[in-house]
């Protein structure tokens, strides 16, 4: 009997867990009564996650007037909303690092997936999209059910991932699950009760052709298409793997994409370096 997304969610949840730092961060950062100087007090006892938000506040994704060298400075001058989504990055990408590199492309994985998130993040702010504070992490995570799945089934995730120009991912995926991986990905960030805002473009935007949706699945439609064609130079070309109305909906144009696409090549090392992640070449 063929499994399901959950089945895989579930097996993958056993062997993939949460950091309890992780897990005290984000209770702290979910009450309304925790303070910025509460919350830096128990990220400072977890060295690696105070370094990456150092790191990022320092980066140019935030373009900080000034060098910030104080955990709580950084803190506050992120905001709240900021240090939920790299607590959750830092936590949920944690859960993938043990992943052995010789059953997966870990640094084709994870280059698709930052790129992903970084042409994300460009388009929301660009192009002012609603509903898109989540969509950053929607994009980093949209494809974590490769991971779920290749601990039970390496070869026929290898097979998925050895598409060429006449197959896409997905549908690679479908012929041999009956499902996409983003599928599983839905499954088990709602098995880790992650936020809907998060999960909801992963759920959707591999249907984009098939029913009306909201904006920011379909920026994560658009953005998980150019990550693989940036990371596969020459394998797919835009016209033929992105939906031109998809397009046209968002009012996005070719120099756009080609710019979206020049932010994620210089922003991605740095992301890449960041995280507890394996990729780390370009």
């Amino acid at each position: 009997m063929s499994k399901s997304p959950l089945d895989y969610a579930k097996q993958a949840q056993e062997l993939c867990v949460l950091s309890d730092v992780y897990m005290t961060l984000n209770r702290m950062l979910s009450s309304d009564s925790c303070s910025m100087e509460e919350l830096a007090g128990a990220i400072a006892y977890e060295p690696a996650i105070a370094a990456s938000i150092l790191k990022i506040a320092n980066s140019a994704m935030f373009s900080m007037p000034r060098k910030i060298d104080n955990l709580s400075k950084a803190l506050v001058l992120l905001g709240i909303g900021e240090v939920k989504k790299l607590v959750n990055a830092y936590g949920v990408t944690a859960a993938f690092s043990s992943i052995d590199p010789k059953v997966a492309d870990m640094d084709k994985f994870w280059e698709i997936s930052v790129d992903c998130a970084l042409i994300c993040q460009y388009f929301s702010k660009n192009k002012q999209i609603l509903n898109t504070d989540s969509i950053f992490l929607s994009g980093l995570f949209h494809n974590l059910g490769m991971l779920a799945i290749v601990h039970s089934e390496p070869d026929r995730v290898r097979y998925c991932e050895g598409y060429d120009s006449d197959e896409t991912p997905w549908l690679r995926q479908r012929e041999l699950f009956g499902f996409t991986f983003a599928d599983c990905t839905t499954e088990l960030l709602k098995l880790w009760n992650l936020p809907d805002t998060i999960i909801q473009p992963i759920a959707e935007f591999n249907r984009v052709e098939l029913a009306p949706l909201a904006a920011n699945s379909k920026l994560l439609y658009m953005a998980s298409r150019l990550a693989v064609i940036n990371a596969e130079p020459g394998v797919y070309t835009k016209e033929a793997l992105i939906n031109q109305l998809v397009l046209d909906d968002l009012d996005i144009s070719l120099d756009e994409i080609n710019q979206s696409l020049e932010y994620c090549n210089l922003q991605a090392m740095e992301l890449l370096a960041t995280f507890p992640i394996q990729g780390r070449m370009r």
